[in-house]
C-alpha cells in the first residue's frame, strides 16, 4: 500500500478479474448491463447474509479453548469472503460497462 499526499493509504493496484473482462468485453452493452445488475443483486444478498452472520456471531456464546474461533465466527468470515469476492466481480463488470446501472431495490 502507498500513501497519497493526504496521508491516506491507497491500494498499489486495482484488483480486476481478467476472465470476467475476457468473457464480457465483446457483449452488447444491453447484455452486459443485465449481467452487471444481476451481479449487484447477488452482492446485496451476500451483504445481507454477512450482516446476519455477524449478528449471529455477536449473540453466540464464547468458545471455550483456543483451537477454534467457533462455528459462528467461521460462518461470518466465510460470508464476508463471499461478499468481498462478489464485490470484485461487480467492480470489474462496472469497469467494463463504463457506468453504474440503475438497480431497483429488491
Amino acid at each position: 500500500m502507498d500513501n497519497d499526499t493526504n496521508g491516506d493509504v491507497q491500494p498499489e493496484h486495482k484488483i480486476i478479474l481478467r476472465p470476467v473482462i475476457g468473457l464480457t468485453e465483446n457483449l452488447p452493452k444491453r447484455d452486459l448491463e443485465q449481467i452487471t445488475v444481476e451481479a449487484i443483486r447477488t452482492h446485496r444478498r451476500l451483504r445481507d447474509t454477512a450482516e446476519a452472520k455477524y449478528e449471529e456471531w455477536c449473540k453466540s456464546p464464547p468458545v471455550a479453548g483456543c483451537d477454534t474461533a467457533g462455528p459462528a465466527r467461521i460462518a461470518y468470515v466465510t460470508a464476508m469472503i463471499d461478499m468481498h469476492a462478489q464485490q470484485t466481480v461487480v467492480s470489474t463488470l462496472l469497469d467494463v460497462l463504463g457506468h453504474i446501472p440503475l438497480v431497483p431495490a429488491d
